[in-house]
């Protein structure tokens, strides 16, 4: 079999995967991107409530500025489909716990972005298209990694095997290169899953997001880019999920505008639903070899918070950064010692987060009549606390 040399290889043509790649096209490197499903499609151009991707992701400043340095945020707003919202008013459907947030307080525009991964994804493919030493390889299953003491040997189940000096595993929670590598993680599942659709609100969504926690999970109304439309992600479990991914449509809109309890915009039509498990898992350690995780295969989390993309973002930045510091000096690029200051740059923050999630999923699902009260106190409180409530806009913003 032939051997194709490269210097990295990245595993997964993903939002994670493609911005590691073009973060680090400035070092001139030879940047192989595999992924094991077909081309990326465009995103459809119309506007009706079937157009719309079913997935959506919640892109913080932080998130956006990394995009606008890697030239794509500019493409992805000029289709019109990104949806800013600027205020976010959360609640305890089992109280009077509210808290409300709002852009103006941190002097910003939006507290964040509603986007179709489908839209990141293909400004993201079309910059990697424009950039001289980067490849995507489609239709690339991966079949095994070997590693040596002079690369490592990356081979697909079919077509030419390639030797690098780097692996980047950014193929999702489910990574295969994560499992080929051979590193461990902590796994479990919320014993949940998540029904997301497009749907159509009046009056007009007001640029706000909606966010319900239910004893069965949290409810998000998310705010697209036309005025009567948002996404839902609606977090239920096992044993009621499937049942409203069988009822009809009114039923289920029934269903939902009970869910939101009369906040936020009344729910008159829904397109069709998607189902899909919530699990979280974190590798034990992100890096091995000369192979390093980076977004969802190194943690993959509750999607509550909307904040796992925005995690994954950060791992690209950082593990660039740290790269491209090491090679321009003339050191060992690939070196445990380059990835390991990347690793402790990312792993507390990931942890922390993951932590919340757990701890935000226990609280709003326990049905303790004291746990209830104190929550609805908590969210009450740091609605009045402007310090709290500050601290609180700046970590959902994706600040420090």
């Amino acid at each position: 079999m032939s051997q194709k040399p490269v210097d990295i290889v990245i595993v997964g043509a993903g939002v994670v995967g493609l911005s590691a790649a073009l973060a680090l096209a400035a070092t001139k490197l030879n940047i192989l991107v595999l992924d094991a499903q077909a081309a990326h499609a465009q995103p459809s151009g119309n506007r009706e409530l079937s157009d719309w991707s079913r997935r959506v992701t919640a892109l913080t400043p932080a998130s956006t500025q990394f995009l606008s340095e890697l030239d794509a945020w500019q493409s992805m707003c000029e289709g019109g489909r990104i949806g800013p919202y600027t205020d976010m008013v959360v609640w305890d459907s089992e109280g009077t716990g509210l808290i409300e947030f709002d852009a103006g307080s941190l002097s910003l525009d939006a507290l964040g972005y509603i986007v179709e991964s489908t839209v990141t994804t293909d400004a993201l493919v079309n910059r990697v298209n424009q950039t001289p030493n980067i490849a995507i390889q489609w239709d690339t299953w991966l079949a095994d990694l070997d590693f040596t003491t002079t690369h490592v040997r990356v081979v697909p189940r079919e077509g030419d095997e390639i030797h690098a000096q780097l692996v980047i595993g950014a193929d999702g929670g489910r990574s295969v290169s994560r499992e080929l590598a051979g590193i461990r993680t902590r796994q479990w599942s919320y014993g949940q899953k998540a029904i997301v659709a497009t749907v159509r609100v009046a009056p007009e969504h007001s640029s706000a997001c909606w966010q319900a926690f239910l004893p069965t999970g949290p409810l998000a109304l998310l705010p697209l880019a036309e005025n009567d439309l948002c996404s839902i992600v609606w977090s239920l479990d096992d044993s009621e999920a499937q049942t409203w991914i069988d009822a009809d449509d009114q039923a289920f809109l029934r269903g939902l505008n009970l869910a939101l309890g009369g906040r936020g915009p009344l729910v008159t039509e829904v397109s069709e639903r998607q189902l899909f498990p919530l699990v979280q898992c974190h590798a034990v350690d992100y890096l091995s070899d000369r192979f390093v995780l980076v977004g969802d295969a190194a943690h993959a989390i509750h999607p509550l918070a909307g904040q796992g993309i925005n995690l994954g973002l950060s791992d690209a930045q950082v593990l660039a950064t740290e790269v491209s510091f090491a090679h321009s000096r003339g050191a060992t690029w690939w070196a445990p010692s380059v990835l390991k200051r990347y690793e402790r740059q990312r792993k507390g923050d990931n942890l922390a987060m993951m932590a919340a999630m757990q701890a935000f999923k226990w609280g709003f699902g326990s049905r303790n009549p004291a746990i209830t009260m104190m929550r609805n106190a908590g969210l009450s409180a740091v609605d009045a606390l402007p310090m709290a409530k500050r601290w609180f806009i700046q970590q959902a913003v994706g600040g420090r």
